[in-house]
């Protein structure tokens, strides 16, 4: 009798912890539906972007399918339905947009391409990618990947004729410049990208189509920048120009040496790219009849390079923002702005950044930031990005979770009233990566894509380097002669080296470290390592990190995406108590069970 009293009790125990098991991850499993229910009724767009302090973001026009870039027209027609800018569709459209925010299509059925899978899969890249305008001609040329009636892959161009100045809502007649790369196969990726009119020439990039060993080439069409007048035909000043033939690559080469120069801006003669790598992209200045080193090894897409995206964030549409513009409110003037199509992978967003340039020294006098990035948690690429008569715009590919896909317009907002900002993070790596550190530097195995220009910031390295050179004399007397100079940033920097000569072992070195973080001249009269702006705040995270036990360990929900971390940690939580629950109920029944047959048998 008390052997099946217990066991009934046993079952009735069990079976009551079950379900209440089911109930409770039934209840977060319907919680979490009801959330997105929930979410998809009441989805804010905005929730899916982060805007830079001052501005906001409002769309422009809708209706899209995977656009690709956008161009403005420069002077457009005072009419409500004359056209302000155009965009072109992956697929083959080109739209145009008229001043009162209609959207029509221009122009179709000229691309041959249906991709074997869609985006986001890889072989769904090619398609029709660049646009740029030409008003004085009212010329409108468009780059695209085709598939010849032989199956082949090939690059081209269609120029298209409409009103001069003002455009038109259709072509008059338009020309296609097959014969110019009809000898040279393309691929699914990395085919031709941007181009832009600058007075009477076209200048076009065009990726490497994953043959490597071809880009440093120039009788290959692949990984090079070309230039052309605009009817297709090669210039005689181009640096590798032998004869008026357009069949042949090396009439038209400007540069060679190139992966993927999906970023193109001429301003004032001089060629800027932003060129796809591998796990790093670069920007650099383009020079006539250079080669810029391509390869297949990654380390060649670092050769020359102004900049480098370390990981790489794909860099697409790049545009200039002149001096002395009042375009974003006097902020930005004079620097760059590159869309990114980031990743799925954190820290990777997709957005726009923007940089300052010296034209003067080419160089850059900051790193890159975030005037726009992701915030959502979808696919998402940001490939367009065009000045317009009012703000910046901006084209994201993928329709947002309501099923919208938009060009949305970036303005000045003096009242900042937009919710969502690309704010600094407290994140080290994010930190790091951000300000370009393993552009020059190596910690562990990562980074260094810019050759030896750095020491390596492993921490043991790191420590046995800062300590030696705080133990070195003349080093030390270095930092008491500066600090009599009255001028900055020897005055600003002054509590440091006194914090540094006063401190000893560890708690010196992480003085130091943070120091030069922040000002690379405050021990020095020179150094080759240039200010990135960095905060006192962002100074001591980075040197924490730099600097922290490797032994250390951030727990196994470190490794979950953040909007995972609370509730997986709740329903492991729960989960394992219950189960817990049920293992120590059932263990307890079992020793039971045994001790009353032990009775018996005794």
């Amino acid at each position: 009798m008390v052997s099946h009293r217990l066991r009934t009790h046993a079952v009735t125990s069990t079976v009551f912890l079950a379900l209440l098991l089911i109930l409770v991850l039934g209840g977060v499993i319907r919680g979490g539906a009801a959330q997105a229910t929930q979410n998809e009724e009441t989805f804010d767009w905005r929730t899916d972007w982060a805007v830079a302090e001052g501005f906001t973001m409002e769309p422009d026009s809708s209706g899209y399918s995977l656009p690709a870039a956008i161009a403005f027209v420069p002077e457009p027609g005072p009419d409500p339905k004359d056209p302000l800018y155009f965009v072109t569709e992956l697929r083959g459209k080109l739209k145009v947009v008229t001043n009162d925010r209609s959207v029509y299509t221009f122009a179709e059925n000229f691309l041959k391409f249906v991709p074997e899978e869609e985006l986001p899969a890889g072989r769904g890249q090619g398609g029709e990618a660049g646009l740029c305008l030409d008003p004085p001609h009212g010329y409108i040329f468009a780059t695209f990947l085709y598939t010849n009636d032989n199956g082949s892959l090939r690059n081209n161009i269609v120029r298209y004729s409409t009103t001069p100045g003002t455009f038109g809502l259709g072509p008059v007649d338009h020309v296609v410049f097959t014969d110019v790369f009809k000898n040279y196969e393309s691929g699914l990726a990395h085919h031709i990208g941007p181009c832009q009119v600058v007075g009477d020439e076209l200048f076009v990039g065009i990726g490497e189509a994953w043959q490597p060993h071809l880009a440093q080439d120039p009788n290959a069409m692949v990984g090079k920048i070309y230039r052309m007048d605009l009817d297709g035909r090669p210039l005689p000043d181009n640096p590798f120009y032998e004869d008026d033939d357009i069949t042949k690559a090396r009439n038209y080469v400007w540069a060679t040496g190139l992966r993927n120069p999906y970023s193109l801006k001429v301003i004032d003669g001089r060629v800027f790219v932003a060129d796809n790598g591998l796990g790093t992209d670069r920007f650099v200045e383009v020079q006539a009849g250079e080669d810029y080193g391509w390869n297949g090894v990654e380390s060649s897409i670092h050769k020359r390079a102004d900049f480098i995206w370390a990981p790489s964030l794909g860099p697409t549409q790049l545009q200039f923002l002149p001096p002395n513009s009042t375009l974003l409110d006097g902020k930005y003037d004079g620097q760059f702005f590159v869309g990114m199509t980031g990743s799925s992978r954190p820290n990777r967003w997709p957005g726009v950044q923007n940089f300052p340039y010296d034209f003067e020294r080419g160089m850059l006098t900051d790193v890159p930031k975030y005037f726009l990035r992701w915030r959502g948690s979808g696919e998402q690429m940001l490939v367009g990005v065009a000045f317009g008569p009012d703000g910046l715009y901006v084209v994201p590919t993928y329709a947002n979770e309501a099923g919208d896909t938009s060009i949305y317009r970036i303005i000045p907002d003096p009242t900042n009233s937009y919710p969502y900002k690309p704010t600094q993070t407290n994140d080290p790596i994010v930190l790091i990566r951000e300000k370009g550190c393993l552009g020059c530097h190596r910690i562990g195995s990562d980074g260094g894509f810019g050759g030896t220009a750095g020491p390596d910031l492993s921490r043991e390295l790191l420590l046995a380097r800062v300590q030696a050179r705080l133990e070195n004399e003349q080093y030390r007397q270095n930092l008491v002669a500066l600090n009599q100079l009255e001028q900055d940033p020897y005055i600003a920097t002054r509590l440091d080296r006194e914090a540094v000569l006063a401190a000893k072992g560890e708690e010196a070195a992480q003085i130091w470290v943070e120091a030069q973080i922040r000002e690379p001249l405050w021990d020095t009269r020179a150094s080759a390592m240039p200010n990135m702006n960095i905060s006192r705040q962002e100074a001591e995270i980075i040197t924490e990190y730099l600097l922290r036990d490797p032994e250390e360990s951030q727990g196994f929900t470190s490794f979950l995406p953040q909007q995972l971390r609370s509730r997986t940690s709740w329903v492991m939580f729960a989960g394992g108590l219950i189960i817990g629950a049920i293992g120590m109920f059932t263990g307890n029944w079992i020793r039971r069970r045994w001790k009353e047959s032990h009775r018996h048998n005794v």
